[in-house]
């Protein structure tokens, strides 16, 4: 017998199911899966241990996961802007977040990653959601496209001492699997009180999730970038502008001179005082 074969075999097969999209297993009789979720969950036999708290940002201890929340698309919507409006400060965002029942991608990823970098600095990068190296490593802009995002800041006198990074999704989809309109609309409340509350000067918007969340436009991204945006996040207000995402960048050398010349406007349109840091 080949037992030991079998079984890598069928672990193999379950890592690509994931790697594919797929998170949900189907028979040949149909479920109300809305009616499902109004059911009450059984509490567990004993009591779990209180959860030590994790860094802002990174990923919370690890801990029992309730059974996947399933709403309808307007009603997941309306619970997101309002568990976004309740939260008064970061870590309470980051809370409302990582424990919000409708959100796309929890049950899928291992990780979740926020944010890096200096809260309340002046400069805010906003990027879609985390790749395959933050995936492994548990630790938030640590692959190849953060470090391509470190030499641009860089470039116009940044750092992570004074910039402050963070992505829309805190989970990272499965394969290259793109957010669609309904999942944007869960995590477009998130991100937009993330900045609300993080209050930057400038915001860099990489990528089409960002851009989307931030600016009510239609446009194609290539039309939204090279101008600057005035965006209204709840009380507050800032300057945005739109690049192609990190890895697109990567992999078209192309598109950099024209994220080189929205850098600089990005950069001149920091206030004096900005550069000199939190300290």
């Amino acid at each position: 017998m080949r037992i030991g074969g079998d079984l890598q075999a069928l672990a193999a097969l379950l890592d690509w199911y994931v790697e594919s999209g797929v998170d949900l297993a189907l028979d040949e009789a149909p479920h109300d899966r809305y009616a499902e979720s109004l059911k009450p969950v059984e509490a567990p036999v004993a009591a779990a241990a209180p959860t030590p708290r994790a860094p802002p940002g990174r990923e919370p201890a690890p801990r029992p996961r309730p059974a996947p929340a399933i709403a309808a698309p307007d009603d997941a919507a309306r619970a997101a802007e309002e568990a976004a409006a309740n939260a008064r400060t970061l870590d309470e965002l980051a809370a409302a977040l990582a424990d919000f029942p409708y959100a796309p991608f929890r049950e899928m990823a291992r990780h979740f990653l926020l944010f890096a970098g200096t809260p309340g600095a002046p400069l805010m990068v906003l990027d879609g959601a985390p790749g395959v190296a933050e995936e492994s490593t548990g630790e938030a802009f640590c692959g190849e496209q953060a470090r391509l995002l470190d030499n641009m800041l860089k470039a116009i006198g940044r750092g992570r001492d004074n910039a402050y990074l963070a992505y829309v999704s805190p989970w990272r989809p499965p394969g290259v699997m793109a957010m669609t309109p309904q999942q944007l609309a869960i995590f477009a409340p998130f991100a937009r009180r993330h900045v609300e509350l993080a209050r930057p000067e400038v915001v860099l918007l990489f990528g089409e999730a960002p851009a989307r969340a931030m600016i009510a436009a239609s446009e194609p991204l290539g039309k939204l970038r090279g101008r600057p945006f005035d965006i209204e996040c709840g009380a507050h207000r800032a300057r945005a502008y739109v690049f192609s995402s990190l890895d697109s960048m990567l992999k078209q050398a192309a598109l950099k001179p024209a994220a080189w010349r929205d850098l600089r406007a990005a950069a001149s349109s920091l206030s004096p005082l900005a550069g000199r840091g939190l300290g």
